[in-house]
């Protein structure tokens, strides 16, 4: 078989290597949790460096990439840019982006297959009634089929962009399902723009949203608001900000179908504190859920938890930005912060993939009611675990194939855990303290060497040097097994800084860790 006798679906493939089709797939499939993939003005650099070369390689080949190429198209009402006129027939997407002082004579020609509408608007300050309303007449005209309107604003928002959407959904059956904004801090029309569509929208990107405006998302003019459909949110909180104590405490959730939310801390510095936190909690996860996908903050020493009453669903969770809560019921548990919240999260059967990679204290004991048995993943770097405690863990989630601990050592030798698992491929152990004494590293040695799919190994210096050592003498064939110091930065002789060390770092200079979601290991949810 040569390259023209290839079938589509494999001149697909190829295509969508060269022009980073995987890029686009994650825009159209609002299923990444980083914001900036929802950027049009991304997608429409993407779209530009496309090469048409694919089109001319053979009749073969023509088809399928005339089709692929075409099926999403841009539309720069700033410029006179407008897409060819046959190609507009093959559009299934068409991207518009546009401002309030523009013409809308890009618009001439009509899409007839088309039915996603993605809209982006630029500076949208307030314009003249019939600019906006002539643009709405002519995304009607060229969009026959419009089904779903996806809205972006860029910059000031004003109320033209909201008069263009409400005018294109009275002229057509379309519904406006997503947005996007780059910031909703102190802006009323943005409210009245996500609060009109409500009822449609199953995506909503805040950017950097204030706790007063999420307040008037949540609740108006003494109302609760229900996004009956929405199925994923972002938003991001800056430092010292939080939900108004005036928003009432409802029976029913506001997100009664939301199954993935997204927080993003990156724009959220300093210590953490439990009333900028604790009423996100309420808002979003006091209700039963049936969320998926959680990265949220979380406040310790309170009966805010995420557990199996009200995430019962849960696949991945991420816990960031933790705080310290005081009162009389802290004071009252007997249990550590780390045994309630592993307790918590060992309750949902669903759960896959875990990180929380920050400083809490020792387990007081180990959890005894274990129904999470799908666990292929676990993160607790800055947990001061003993090896005994990582043998415990190695033992009950049977399914685990990457761990991430810190290990310290350990004051009591009693109940030694023996662990059991054999399908565990990638460890990495780092230290809080000093290190471990010898008979903990030959422990671990021998946890190592008795996991016969382990092939992935990354541990502090100390550890690595004896484990490294030891090695020599296993009865195991160690020539798949990548033993690497992640302390040093080496691995295969190529200069590599590991998160690890990165965080080891900061916490020896007395700073707080970032648990940014760009530092930390995201959650498998793309694709």
């Amino acid at each position: 078989m040569n390259a023209q006798q290839l079938p589509d679906e494999c001149v697909l493939r190829v295509l969508d290597y060269l022009w980073e089709e995987p890029r686009l797939h994650e825009f159209f499939e609002r299923r990444s949790q980083h914001a900036h993939v929802y950027d049009q003005q991304r997608v429409h650099t993407v779209l530009r460096a496309r090469s048409v070369a694919p089109m001319h390689v053979c009749r073969a080949w023509r088809q399928p990439s005339v089709r692929r190429y075409y099926r999403t198209l841009v539309v720069d009402l700033r410029s006179q840019n407008a897409p060819l006129p046959d190609a507009a027939v093959l559009a299934r997407h068409v991207l518009v982006l546009a401002n309030s002082v523009q013409s809308d004579s890009g618009l001439s020609m009509q899409f007839p297959d088309a039915h996603t509408l993605g809209l982006c608007v630029f500076d949208s300050q307030d314009a003249c009634p019939s600019v906006s309303h002539g643009l709405a007449s002519a995304l009607h005209s060229a969009l026959p089929n419009l089904s779903s309107i996806w809205l972006q604003c860029v910059g000031s928002i004003g109320q033209f962009a909201q008069t263009v959407v409400e005018d294109l959904s009275a002229r057509s059956s379309a519904r406006v399902t997503a947005m996007h904004f780059e910031s909703t801090e102190s802006r009323s029309c943005v409210s009245g723009i996500i609060r009109s569509h409500a009822h449609n929208l199953q995506f909503l990107s805040l950017g950097k949203v204030s706790g007063g405006v999420l307040s008037t998302l949540v609740v108006h003019k003494g109302k609760q608001l229900v996004y009956k459909r929405l199925k994923r949110l972002l938003f991001a909180i800056p430092s010292n900000t939080h939900i108004y104590a005036d928003v009432p405490e409802y029976t029913t959730s506001s997100f009664p179908q939301l199954e993935e939310l997204y927080f993003d801390d990156a724009h959220s510095t300093g210590l953490p504190r439990e009333e900028w936190f604790a009423p996100l909690f309420d808002v979003f996860l006091s209700h039963p859920t049936r969320l998926k996908y959680l990265t949220f903050p979380i406040v310790y020493n309170t009966q805010r938890c995420v557990s199996r009453d009200n995430c019962p669903e849960l696949v991945g969770l991420r816990h960031i930005k933790c705080c310290w809560a005081t009162g009389a019921w802290s004071s009252q548990q007997r249990e550590s912060d780390s045994t309630r919240v592993l307790s918590a999260i060992a309750s949902i059967p669903s759960l896959e993939c875990y990180v929380h990679p920050s400083y809490i204290a020792r387990l007081s004991h180990v959890p005894s009611d274990i129904m999470c048995t799908r666990l292929w993943r676990l993160d607790l770097y800055g947990w001061p675990l003993t090896v005994n405690n990582m043998c415990w863990v190695l033992r009950v989630f049977e399914q685990l194939q990457t761990l991430r601990v810190t290990l310290v050592q350990s004051e009591d030798v009693d109940d030694v855990w023996q662990p059991t698992s054999s399908v565990l491929k990638c460890l990495t152990v780092g230290s809080a303290d000093s290190g471990l004494e010898v008979r903990e590293l030959e422990r671990l040695a021998g946890i190592i060497e008795s996991m016969p799919l382990l092939s992935r190994v990354s541990l502090y210096e100390h550890a690595y040097a004896f484990v490294s050592e030891a090695a020599v003498t296993w009865a195991r064939d160690t020539r798949d097994l990548q033993i690497t110091n992640n302390d040093s930065g080496l691995r295969s002789g190529q200069s590599f800084r590991s998160p690890l060390a990165q965080l080891t770092t900061a916490a020896s200079a007395n700073s707080p860790p970032s648990t940014s979601w760009y530092l930390i290991h995201p959650l498998l949810i793309d694709g």
